[in-house]
């Protein structure tokens, strides 16, 4: 019998910053970080522990292309999920 399987969902230029991927407690991603020196942003690849709020993985990529590359072949068989919208009643930083 042949089967055939979905492709997981992955983080595109269109949804790297409304989604992520998710395993178990694990969280990664992309993000935008700014460097002062060099007057610039870049893209950050990372994965985190929820449970501890530790960051496990951090690359630093020039290009989107490159970081979603990273990010895919790092943790490409996860569960792609959207961001929870909050309001800032629900903020942590209170």
């Amino acid at each position: 019998m042949i089967t055939t399987t979905t492709p997981t969902a992955l983080l595109t230029e269109e949804n790297y910053d409304a989604n992520y991927l998710r395993f178990v407690d694990r969280q990664a991603g992309v993000s935008l970080v700014y460097d002062s020196e060099d007057e610039r942003f870049y893209y950050n690849v990372y994965c985190m522990d929820l449970v501890i709020t530790k960051e496990l993985f951090s690359v630093e990529c020039e290009f989107l292309e490159d970081a979603l590359e990273l990010v895919h072949q790092e943790f490409g068989t996860w569960e792609l999920v959207p961001y929870e919208k909050k309001g800032c009643s629900d903020c942590s930083a209170k």
